[in-house]
């Protein structure tokens, strides 16, 4: 097996990314994936991160991506969470992202790290997120999304399943 397709066949499993840290891990090494990207299988997203060449994209590899790039302790919050879920319109443009540590990286244009301290986090669709409830509660106390807007994101989460009766209860005016 070549080392293109090893790592093809971590990324497949994680939107097409990547990490310098991952190739590392299976024995693959820093400048054996620069010269993957060097000859275009592999697509540099930023420091660190890669897209391999035969990826079928999805919706949700903005989000994917833009947590890759925030490092290991990164996750998605507030209005980039209810976006996942499809619960209201959000600006597509923005993804906002926390970490729970210091982050010394240089984002791309449209990935906002808000938030830079340790929270609860857990995993939707295989990235890491803010729970619902907590990213609603953000979403409404930062202004990322108007109230009404958050009450019927609460109303489409509990009918989705995704949250209770008494958690969507605290959005409804």
């Amino acid at each position: 097996m070549t080392a293109y397709e090893e790592l093809w066949g971590i990324a497949e499993d994680h939107f097409g990314l990547i990490t310098s840290k991952q190739a590392v891990e299976i024995g693959i090494s820093r400048q054996c994936v620069r010269s993957l990207a060097d000859s275009g299988r592999l697509t540099r997203l930023g420091y660190g991160v890669y897209r391999v060449l035969h990826h079928v994209p999805t919706r949700l590899d903005a989000y994917a991506s833009s947590v890759a790039l925030v490092g290991d302790t990164g996750y998605l919050r507030g209005a980039s969470v209810i976006a996942l879920w499809d619960l209201c319109p959000t600006n597509p443009s923005l993804v906002y992202v926390g970490a729970k540590g210091r982050v010394r990286r240089k984002l791309p244009r449209g990935i906002l790290l808000v938030d830079c301290r340790p929270c609860e986090t857990t995993i939707y669709e295989g990235i890491c997120c803010q729970p619902l409830v907590a990213a609603l509660r953000t979403a409404k106390t930062e202004g990322m999304i108007e109230s009404d807007r958050i009450s019927d994101a609460a109303r489409l989460a509990r009918e989705k399943g995704l949250i209770s009766y008494e958690e969507c209860a605290e959005f409804q005016s």
